[in-house]
């Protein structure tokens, strides 16, 4: 009997669960982290499987990553190069001109991920309409290409202004940069991301070449090390849109996987509330070193268009999960005002928290609750992990209580309560702030520590029901086998919604179509059940934001006179065509 495995690697643990279908037979198992190379817990883990199931029995294997989250957010990813439209260089440094924090007078950017001198100009220009103002000068590209592998870039970036709507200047320029840069990882806007607002644009196309490298080594790395353990089937990664692509799309698109373990864990609730016929929930899933929510209603993930990621927007469609930088492994502090905090630092996996008894000396978290008698005493991973209760007393005493003249326990219990506010004020973003009430939604607890604080955070909000499903530890593990493939293709073409745009609308999915299908095609997937979806994303007229979707099965079906009355007449739209993507709930 054949066996699907799904394997997620989290910051503090790397969890592993095993099924078989047939008989709904189920195996966990959880090991460590090991940071830098988090392919060894990774390979850890399917090795102990293995003792227990045959390799040639494991007929899928899903994943879930955080290398390229990392990656942005350490700062670790390839020395990339930029060639944009001439005048533009610095629109990646000027971004949106918006502050992170109004009132924070020592907030600061993150700084550009190419720097100046590796951001190159080529003399060009396109309207917006794609006609030619200025033709692409060969010559002069030329030279800054050169001058590009002089400085010994590995990865490049290519976005001239209005590519979307006339990609042939970023075409040649893709063509020359693979003649002169060989072994350069090359991406163009008009391949990723041919959409409208040039920062969104630009900013995603640099964070792709900037991660592609890296991933490409990490799941070659995997890979072979599945390959290794005897495992034929080829692992297919988690996207932060909530599916799975092959690894060749990974590599294609690691921009699309800076959320996957985030997506993995909504998956999983998703999948829950499907299965329990649970109307509306409120995921959380908290782990080492974050805590990630998001909501689920009909069945169905919040959808997002995109994000910023570390300070850094990617626009790529993703599930819409709000994360704060505090989980079981966050460090706990007081800052210069004497005002204690929790995280966003964490302990990680290496040396990890005081309790794990692995060299770590700032309490955590984990600690607290182990101060408390909330960790058994037995300690984690069914024993194999014993902790150091006492070492941990010794730390959060020194570290916390004492500095605020409190006892240890009322220390530990306010680490607590700074966890809560936190998880509070992340379920009221996705849902207060956008005019939802909380005490209308079940909680759902994944992770190792979600459901030591669920009931806590749940009392906060006035929410009645708190579920906890069996090894929530391994929760997003278990969401990577109740996922399927995913795939998204947009386009934008500005229309009034009247009459004569439903003819062209019609023959932009019908593009879209052709090159979704030519795509199952090329990932060997012609053996599987799919599905396309359309959807339009729309705005009224003079507003920048794009506030309304409308799924694509309402409107063709419609006449034109009923369509103009949904948006009465006052808005333009954005065309999209997405594989196997759930309908939205409503179009408002």
């Amino acid at each position: 009997m054949a066996w699907r495995i799904g394997i997620d690697i989290g910051g503090t643990f790397t969890d592993l669960v095993a099924l078989r279908p047939e008989t709904g037979e189920l195996r966990v198992h959880k090991t460590p982290s090991t940071p830098p190379n988090f392919t060894e817990g990774a390979l850890t883990a399917l090795a102990a499987l293995i003792r227990e199931v045959p390799p040639e029995q494991i007929s899928a294997l899903s994943h879930g990553t955080t290398a390229a989250t990392n990656a942005l957010l350490e700062g670790t990813g390839a020395r990339t190069g930029l060639v944009t439209t001439q005048g533009f260089r610095d629109l990646l440094a000027i971004a949106r001109q918006q502050r992170p924090s109004l009132y924070d007078l020592s907030a600061r950017k993150p700084p550009p991920l190419v720097p100046r001198e590796l951001r190159r100009e080529a003399p060009e220009r396109l309207r917006f309409d794609g006609s030619v103002e200025r033709p692409l000068d060969r010559e002069a590209l030329k030279r800054e290409l050169l001058h590009l592998k002089r400085q010994g870039i590995e990865a490049l970036a290519i976005c001239f202004l209005h590519s979307y709507v006339n990609p042939a200047h970023e075409r040649q320029t893709l063509a020359l940069a693979r003649a002169l840069l060989p072994g350069v990882y090359i991406t163009a806007s008009c391949d990723l991301l041919p959409r409208f607002r040039e920062y969104e644009r630009l900013s995603t196309t640099v964070v792709n070449a900037y991660l592609g490298p890296l991933m490409s080594r990490y799941l070659e790395e995997l890979g072979d090390g599945i390959a290794g353990l005897g495992v034929s089937a080829s692992p297919q990664i988690m996207q932060s849109n909530g599916g799975l692509a092959p690894v060749a799309e990974a590599r294609h698109q690691p921009a699309a996987t800076v959320l996957s373990g985030p997506a993995a864990g909504a998956a999983a609730a998703a999948a829950v509330c499907a299965q329990a016929g649970i109307p509306r929930a409120i995921s959380l899933d908290m782990g080492g070193t974050s805590t990630d929510v998001c909501l689920v209603e009909a069945g169905r993930l919040e959808g997002a268009p995109g994000r910023e990621v570390g300070g850094y927007s990617v626009e790529l469609p993703g599930v819409d999960v709000r994360c704060i930088g505090a989980g079981g492994g966050s460090l706990l502090w007081i800052d210069p005002g004497g005002v204690p905090r929790l995280g966003p630092g964490s302990a990680g996996a290496d040396p990890g928290p005081v309790c794990y008894g692995r060299g770590g000396d700032q309490p955590t978290l984990t600690d607290c609750l182990a101060v408390l008698g909330r960790v058994g005493p037995e300690g984690l991973l069914g024993g194999e992990m014993p902790l150091e209760v006492e070492g941990a007393r010794r730390a959060v005493a020194a570290a916390f209580a004492e500095p605020l003249n409190t006892s240890l326990e009322r220390a530990a219990q306010g680490a607590v309560e700074l966890a809560v506010a936190g998880i509070r004020g992340a379920i009221e973003g996705i849902t207060v702030a956008e005019g939802r009430d909380p005490r209308d939604f079940a909680l759902i607890a994944g992770g190792g520590a979600g459901p030591l604080l669920a009931c806590e955070a749940a009392a906060e909000l006035g929410i009645r029901e708190v579920i906890v499903p069996p090894w929530p530890g391994s929760f997003s593990a278990w969401g990577l086998l109740t996922s399927d493939y995913r795939r998204e293709w947009v386009r934008t073409r500005l229309l009034p919604a009247a009459s004569e745009s439903v003819a062209l609308l019609e023959e932009e999915f019908s593009s879209l179509e052709q090159t979704a299908r030519r795509w199952i095609a090329e990932m060997a997937l012609t053996d599987v059940s799919w599905s396309l979806t359309r959807a339009l994303t729309a705005r009224y007229a003079g507003h920048t934001s794009w506030r309304f979707r409308l799924p694509g099965a309402d409107w063709t079906g419609r006449n034109c006179a009923d369509w103009s009355t949904l948006f009465t007449g006052h808005t333009k739209g954005a065309t999209g065509t997405r594989c196997r993507i759930p309908r939205w709930s409503s179009w408002m």
